[in-house]
């Protein structure tokens, strides 16, 4: 199978944007009542003025380069990567290519393809690739990448993203978690095409 796998709260511990913004930034955002997934709603700033003040002042590439990996993340990509392809797609920009990569490599994750959207549409890279299920947190990303791709898509709980889900996403809370719904997934498409 071709899994496609979000980075930002996937792959990455989905508190690590906001323990940065505590920390590097000053603000206190409490994340177990973070009911928004986009960073600049806790802010007084709009979308692209606080994605500008990241960029300008290096807050973009810290905050990558300071993520924390998911619970269990490694050893499970790594037990995924033996029998599937698996292909990062986030919604990341060109610009930040070389910090990720470097995250990757420090984490020692697997890696067959890093796909840099600069955009949270990802449908198109989805069929592009023709992925086979797709993994994230992002709950938009979720619901629209199942309804016009018709694969499923496991959606990594977080407070931002506790929202009502149709069938062909479900909603997981690990790592662990998203290999039992892996190996069910091969499982039942082995026997369809039998």
């Amino acid at each position: 199978m071709h899994i496609g796998i979000d980075l930002d709260g996937t792959v990455t511990d989905p508190q690590s944007c906001f323990h940065y913004m505590n920390d590097a930034l000053g603000y206190t955002i409490d994340y177990q009542r973070a009911t928004e997934y986009e960073l600049h709603t806790y802010t007084t700033m709009t979308q692209h003025d606080f994605w500008k003040f990241m960029i300008e002042h290096g807050h973009e590439e810290e905050i990558y380069r300071r993520s924390l990996p998911h619970t269990e993340v490694s050893d499970v990509l790594w037990h995924m990567r033996k029998t599937h392809r698996l292909h990062y797609v986030t919604a990341r920009s060109e610009a930040v290519r070389s910090v990720t990569e470097d995250w990757i490599k420090q984490q020692a994750l697997p890696l067959d393809s890093l796909i840099m959207t600069g955009s949270h549409d990802k449908v198109g890279v989805v069929q592009d690739l023709s992925l086979d299920l797709f993994m994230e947190d992002r709950y938009e990303n979720a619901i629209s990448i199942h309804e016009q791709t018709e694969i499923p898509v496991l959606l990594f709980d977080a407070p931002y993203n506790r929202k009502p889900l149709p069938h062909g996403v479900k909603r997981i809370a690990s790592w662990k978690e998203a290999l039992h719904y892996v190996n069910r997934f091969e499982a039942n498409r082995s026997i369809s095409t039998r």
